[in-house]
């Protein structure tokens, strides 16, 4: 919603979001997904982050998204997408 809010994308975007080790979301074949885990924020204080794929793909054309991004904190990921 917030990114509606702030920019127009001319297509649906698959997002994916999970805290699950096991990638039961399959954060690795949406168009972006967040992968929950720890991580440090600017002060060095242990918060919840995430781990951000891009471009991952189902069907004829599969492929697994890339890790562009790891371990931001939560209150950043709106900027960082």
């Amino acid at each position: 919603e917030e990114l509606d809010r702030t920019m127009e994308v001319p297509k649906p975007v698959r997002m994916h979001w999970t805290g699950c080790p096991n990638t039961c979301a399959q954060v690795q074949v949406a168009d972006i997904g967040f992968m929950g885990c720890m991580t440090r924020d600017e002060n060095k204080k242990v918060v919840e982050g995430v781990d951000i794929f891009i471009g991952g793909r189902v069907g004829a054309d599969s492929h697994l998204g890339d890790l562009i991004h790891k371990g931001i904190p939560c209150k950043d990921v709106v900027p960082v997408v």
